[in-house]
């Protein structure tokens, strides 16, 4: 388990086989929206409901942030339909990690208003929407898990997610508070929720050398630790001389 802490995932493209797959959806939604709602009360929800009609359906729910000096919290509801396939070590000591959905903090001024039909979505504004729905795919398309302190680079090249807003480039799986972070459903399932701590290139790096606690405790200074995702903070692993520029 202690190299899951130093772990980065680097994947190929998935086989196709052109064969329609049938559309799986998680049997524990109704529990998922209801542990969220007692976890952040109070606030209003939208679901932005996928539209692939692929082999996983992943559902985006927004409990809006109640004031401007709040957050949004947007949520999956469809990655934990199929457990996740864990290292044959994993079993059975930590079989309660096959199931999983995911979590991003978005600042109270991002307004994500779905384009009117036809239109374009605005890259700026939905990046972390499809970076969601993307990693909530990403273990069941290439048969393997995300976990706690797990890094996905976007690319091997560490493309921005949005090159007009942000130098961000990757992503770390974390979390928030344990009575948020999972729970367990009527059938004895437990759902692990994990949050998204989007990164830049240097801190990936600093990340895979050191270890994801170690890169948490730089980010203790900044603005809701990095859990709250602002596409220009502070970039906690640039050299001393970059930061002065």
């Amino acid at each position: 388990m202690e190299e899951q802490n130093k772990q980065t995932l680097y994947h190929k493209e998935p086989k196709q086989t052109g064969k329609k797959r049938p559309v799986h959806t998680t049997p524990y939604g109704q529990e998922i929206q209801k542990h969220m709602q007692r976890c952040f009360p109070n606030r209003t929800e939208r679901i932005l409901f996928d539209k692939r009609n692929d082999f996983l359906q992943v559902d985006i729910h927004i409990l809006e942030a109640p004031t401007k000096q709040d957050f949004h919290v947007l949520y999956t509801v469809g990655m934990s339909a199929l457990p996740m396939q864990l290292p044959e070590e994993f079993y059975p000591d930590y079989q309660m990690l096959e199931r999983a959905e995911l979590i991003t903090l978005l600042p109270a001024e991002w307004n994500l208003t779905e384009p009117a039909d036809g239109n374009s979505y605005d890259n700026t504004l939905w990046w972390p929407v499809d970076l969601l729905q993307y990693l909530a795919r990403f273990p069941h398309e290439y048969q393997s898990w995300l976990g706690w302190g797990h890094t996905i680079p976007n690319s091997d090249r560490y493309v921005s997610y949005d090159e007009k807003s942000t130098a961000l480039c990757g992503v770390m799986l974390s979390a928030l508070h344990e009575n948020i972070s999972m729970f367990h459903t009527k059938d004895g399932t437990l759902i692990n929720l994990y949050a998204l701590l989007p990164l830049y290139k240097e801190e990936m790096i600093f990340k895979q050398k050191e270890g994801g606690e170690a890169l948490l405790q730089k980010m203790a200074g900044i603005n809701g630790f990095g859990m709250i995702l602002f596409p220009d903070r502070p970039n906690v692993c640039l050299p001393e001389q970059e930061k002065e520029v």
